[in-house]
């Protein structure tokens, strides 16, 4: 008897939510029509679905373009290693400067700048100044990796 009851109470309150959130077909109900297909019809939060992604971290980056400043200027092991740590920390200087909140664009495009100018000093310590040149000029957009990947394996 008791189970009878709580079916009977379920099945009266999914009709009373679908008469007061309508049944998303624009009638002017609630429910569907105002939340978005996908919506469940009690209410659905509208955060986004799905794992988010989180920013890749120094070492990421750093990992991530190695391999083609090694190939680009024919690294030993001991330049590659010395390099990664100036791109490691260069990128964490970066990052840091971009989630400074506190200053003002003039004072963070200045310490962009002098950030640069000592990354550019250190990397003076294993490339040549034509290199070095090279190296700042370097393209990381999707279709530029794509065309040094396919050339070096092409070699």
């Amino acid at each position: 008897m008791r189970y009878i009851a709580i079916i009977a109470i379920t099945l009266l309150s999914i009709q009373s939510l679908s008469a007061q959130y309508g049944y998303g077909r624009g009638y002017g109900g609630y429910g569907r029509s105002r939340m978005g297909m996908g919506a469940s019809r009690m209410g659905a939060s509208q955060t986004p679905q799905g794992p988010t992604e989180e920013p890749p971290t120094a070492a990421e980056i750093a990992e991530e373009r190695l391999p083609d400043y090694v190939a680009e200027f024919e690294l030993d092991p001991f330049q590659t290693e010395v390099l990664r740590t100036y791109l490691e920390d260069y990128y964490n200087e970066v990052m840091a400067l971009q989630k400074d909140k506190i200053k003002d664009q003039e004072t963070l495009r200045k310490d962009f700048e002098r950030m640069q100018e000592e990354f550019k000093t250190d990397l003076r310590s294993i490339l040549t100044e034509e290199e070095l040149t090279k190296f700042m000029e370097m393209d990381f957009s999707s279709s530029a990796v794509r065309k040094r990947k396919k050339k070096r394996d092409n070699e």
